[in-house]
């Protein structure tokens, strides 16, 4: 078996098929997956459809904009991710599909990790369904979160293999990193979208930290804990999660997620970035290239009150 060191990368426990010790690149490489639900979220109903079967459905009805969203590590399409991202996406979109990963991603994390490359090549023949039903790739919106931003990443590579097109768009949310430092070939490059839209929250720890899009957003910096999290004790998944948080939100407002261009890596680590302000969330500009700082808004604290303790010596003295 196979577990995540500290550094994010797979190593070898005990994997022995046949007496001889099994490769990652062959967990990685594999192509099968069961045939798992894709949950059709409109304004006032949702339904569920097995993914071989899902483009029966939606062909008579095809939407202007397909937007799927693959959550992560042991998220369901209807835990707090997935219903924030989806009421968000249902105010620009009539249609939002969402992969029921539960059978793949609700295991032990390296387990999951095996699954992805199956996952994505059941994604990819249901796009090709679709495509083949008359839905053009140039409105497809692949969206992915931790893991599922690898999913829609090979998908991308699918896409690309056999349809000799791309997909329009990838968003890709704090991709994780943990058994993905080092998978190039099963991770999310921008060449896997006409744009590739990328998200870091929690980078080198849960999440990839290296450029990985045509747009990098980093939110408060490379290797920062975000100050939503600061009252956690161990804030990593709270990190991880602001990802989502903070795409969601921009969907409702372009101006909450606004970043400045950061011309170098050293400007970047350094929290002081000189460039333009953009607007790098879900109404970025597909023209847009580079890294990019967003810092939270620091709240304002209302003064405290002080009330008169005629007991209390600090209240008599205290100047």
């Amino acid at each position: 078996m196979y577990k995540a060191n500290k550094r994010g990368h797979c190593i070898r426990e005990i994997s022995v098929i046949s007496g001889e010790a099994l490769p990652l690149d062959v967990l990685f490489s594999k192509v099968y997956a069961p045939d798992i639900d894709i949950v059709e979220f409109r304004r006032h109903k949702r339904k569920s459809f097995s993914l071989s079967k899902a483009h029966l459905h939606l062909k008579d009805n095809l939407p202007q904009t397909l937007v799927i969203y693959v959550p992560g590590w042991w998220n369901t399409p209807t835990d707090e991710s997935s219903k924030t991202l989806v009421k968000a996406l249902l105010n620009k979109n009539p249609l939002v599909l969402v992969l029921d990963t539960r059978l793949i991603f609700c295991k032990g994390y390296v387990a999951s990790t095996t699954g992805v490359n199956g996952l994505a090549h059941r994604l990819y023949k249901f796009i090709k369904n679709m495509n083949n039903d008359g839905l053009p790739l140039s409105s497809v919106h692949l969206i992915g979160f931790s893991l599922g931003a690898h999913v829609v990443a090979i998908t991308g590579k699918l896409v690309q293999k056999h349809l000799h097109r791309k997909l329009e768009k990838i968003t890709a949310l704090d991709p994780a990193r943990p058994c993905f430092s080092r998978q190039s070939q099963y991770r999310l490059e921008k060449s896997d979208a006409k744009f590739v839209l990328v998200i870091h929250t929690n980078p080198g720890v849960l999440g990839l930290e290296q450029p990985l899009g045509h747009v990098d957003v980093y939110a408060n910096g490379v290797l920062t804990k975000q100050p939503e999290c600061q009252d956690r004790g161990i804030s990593l998944q709270c990190d991880h999660a602001q990802a989502w948080r903070l795409f969601s939100a921009s969907v409702i407002n372009d101006h909450v997620l606004v970043g400045r261009r950061c011309k170098t890596w050293e400007e970047l680590n350094s929290g002081q970035c000189s460039g333009n302000e953009t607007v790098v969330g879900y109404s970025c500009d597909p023209r847009t290239q580079g890294l990019f700082l967003y810092k939270s808004p620091v709240e304002k604290k209302e003064p405290e009150l002080r009330v008169f303790n005629p007991l209390d010596l600090l209240t008599w003295w205290f100047q």
